[in-house]
């Protein structure tokens, strides 16, 4: 049976950024480049029309937010005290953004500020990040960065995950500590959870006495945390056979009407796709969606693929002498159905039915990105949105079954 390999979760839909059209590409008013980010396929983004020419997008996939219209900003950063204390309102000292330390757009923090970010199954992390402790900060010894799992309620030490663990400390006055930590996935967790960043001044208390400030890790502007990425793809498209398209520096062949690529996996915070139109008059290009993400492969193989492909747009006409026809309006390609069935051992079920179907489930990323060359042709690709039921069943006293329908996305054909 060949290797399944899956991607839940949209990097670009989970970035608190919007793309953002380069020169000399604009957004068309009309059909946004949010779209490309929205997890949907079927809602397309594009570009003002020009014959022919390069089109470049610019996507940022860094987790933490500098902007918000949370109504108790500062740029999207969280009082903690007061959150966990349930206490409305922000403190006095509040943080906020500006020039400190000769570092434009860092974080000035007063008391422990924190983010709250959605972390996939099997995801890893990269921590950028510079930490300043001006000395006339004296109510405080330093400062630190603290990531939670609040799934298992451990932090981060800088190599696992434990009890009370600090991922960064600076304790030095008037100079910046710059750091870049990989943070691992936890692998006894199969499913979503939840990070806390938090930032803090190292204080038995609180006050106007105690602050620090956090920066892009060598560089001016804010923290980033960046989830790896090995897998992208474009789903749904209008480009005409000649294009060039890359995504960084992996160069992607355009099938219609989707198609992927991998790569080596990378922490990239800032990822452009170009889009070289052939020459001659061409059609404005109109994107689905632009998917960036981590390619893994299933615990177990499905012993089980069932696929059922039919026309959703058929209309039934029914002429004047009561025959009735079905015909297809041609718009797009069939979609298809997928039928998975898994069979495991006991002690395994478990943890091989809770990575399938609670990763891509409950609402907030529920499509699961399938590529498999030995399945269905090389290169196809199924776009899908997990079904609401599984079926399960047992095989004598030792293996256990279960059985999971997804149904392709609009547009997603392969």
């Amino acid at each position: 049976m060949a290797t399944w390999k899956y991607s839940i979760g949209n990097l670009v839909s989970r970035s608190p950024y919007d793309p953002v059209g380069v020169s000399p590409a604009t957004e068309d008013t009309l059909i946004p480049l949010t779209n490309l980010g929205s997890g949907y396929p079927d809602e397309q983004g594009g570009l003002t029309w020009r014959s022919d020419g390069v089109y470049d997008i610019d996507f940022d996939v860094n987790m933490l937010a500098i902007s918000t219209s949370r109504a108790d900003a500062p740029y999207g950063w969280e009082d903690l005290i007061n959150k966990v204390s349930g206490t409305p309102g922000l403190p006095t000292n509040q943080a906020t953004f500006g020039t400190y330390g000769t570092r434009t757009s860092a974080l000035r923090f007063y008391r422990p500020s924190s983010q709250e970010v959605e972390v996939m199954p099997g995801e890893d992390f990269s921590l950028n990040c510079g930490l300043y402790r001006p000395s006339a900060a004296s109510g405080s010894t330093g400062t630190r960065v603290i990531v939670t799992d609040l799934w298992s309620g451990k932090s981060w030490t800088g190599s696992a995950w434990a009890s009370g663990g600090v991922a960064l400390t600076q304790g030095s006055s008037d100079a910046w500590s710059d750091s870049t930590e990989e943070i691992t996935a936890d692998t006894d967790r199969t499913e979503r959870s939840t990070y806390r960043i938090t930032f803090e001044p190292i204080a038995s208390s609180y006050d106007s006495t105690t602050y620090g400030y956090a920066s892009l890790n060598g560089t001016n502007g804010s923290p980033a945390l960046v989830p790896e990425a090995d897998v992208f793809a474009l789903i749904g498209h209008n480009l005409p056979s000649g294009s060039t398209v890359a995504l960084g520096s992996t160069s992607l062949t355009p099938l219609w009407p989707s198609f992927f690529a991998e790569d080596t996996a990378s922490y990239t915070q800032s990822w452009r796709l170009s889009i070289d139109m052939p020459s001659g008059t061409q059609p404005r290009p109109i994107l689905g969606e632009v998917w960036i993400g981590k390619v893994r492969t299933f615990l177990r193989g499905p012993r089980k693929v069932q696929r059922s492909e039919g026309d959703r747009n058929q209309k039934r006409i029914e002429s004047a002498r009561g025959r009735i026809e079905v015909v297809s309006d041609n718009a797009k390609a069939p979609n298809s159905d997928i039928t998975f069935q898994f069979t495991v051992a006991e002690s395994e079920y478990e943890q091989v039915r809770d990575e399938v179907c609670r990763g891509g489930k409950f609402g907030a990323e529920p499509m699961l990105l399938l590529p498999d060359a030995a399945f269905e042709g090389t290169g196809s690709i199924y776009h899908t949105r997990v079904s609401d039921a599984v079926q399960f069943g047992r095989i004598g006293t030792t293996l256990r079954t279960f059985t999971l329908d997804f149904t392709e996305s609009p547009f997603a054909a392969a």
